[in-house]
């Protein structure tokens, strides 16, 4: 009986998430002529995002690694409470952050590829962090205790050994925030001014602007199917650490 009822709530929350999905599909049978984004904008966005998974990782790792062994459970939600503030109220923030940074500075961000970036970082650190935490956390302390007795500074071990085996989450990490980046709309609108063009800048203007649900629908679905992928990725990933 229990193992019903938690299936058919299964069950509805995957109706729930993808029923949306039908809309598109809707739109997509009805045929169009597919438009689709410049090689630059691509090459744009990607360079966006990857940027955006590698600072995102490379701060995220060292914070994560203090949690994992050190950190307290105030500490922990202290980094992760970022996750529960809106895209938008974020990106407004760093606006007006923007500005104090150019009037004492003289350092334009607002309207540029480093702003973007910023905020881009700003709003996937907290994602970054917590799949590196828990690559860290399973981590044992047998292999690092192992490589001292033989001879290894602190240092050394953590290069040679506690480094090597959270690879796996820190490439989880990255493909998650690329994924993400690459659909970004809020960051770029705003932080970007429009004046960087992304992906998922095209494919808004595709719905709002141009009315061209057909090309929208099928660019939103690649990018979803992708995203559905690197996530089935990543969780496999994570499960997979165990040391």
């Amino acid at each position: 009986m229990i193992r019903r009822v938690a299936l058919a709530a299964f069950a509805s929350v995957v109706l729930l998430f993808y029923v949306p999905f039908l809309a598109l599909g809707y739109y997509i049978s009805g045929g169009g002529e597919l438009k689709l984004p410049s090689l630059s904008m691509v090459a744009t966005t990607f360079l966006l995002a990857a940027a955006t998974a590698v600072v995102a990782i490379a701060v995220a790792y060292p914070a994560a690694y203090y949690l994992a062994k050190y950190g307290s459970e105030f500490e922990f939600a202290l980094l992760t409470a970022p996750l529960w503030v809106g895209t938008l109220l974020k990106a407004y923030s760093l606006l007006a952050l923007f500005a104090i940074v150019e009037k004492f500075t003289g350092i334009a961000l607002w309207g540029t590829a480093a702003g973007v970036l910023v905020g881009m970082v700003y709003e996937y650190l907290p994602y970054a962090l917590l799949t590196l935490y828990a690559a860290v956390e399973k981590l044992s302390e047998t292999p690092v205790t192992a490589a001292r007795v033989l001879g290894a500074s602190r240092l050394q071990a953590f290069f040679r050994v506690e480094l090597p085996l959270t690879m796996p989450g820190v490439a989880a990490a990255f493909i998650l925030i690329f994924l993400f980046a690459m659909g970004e709309v809020v960051m770029p609108a705003v932080l970007g001014a429009w004046k960087v063009y992304t992906f998922g800048s095209y494919v808004w203007d595709l719905y709002f602007k141009a009315r061209d649900f057909f090309s929208g629908s099928v660019l939103s679905l690649v990018l979803a199917a992708l995203s559905l992928l690197a996530t089935y990725v990543v969780v496999r990933t994570i499960r997979s650490i165990s040391i």
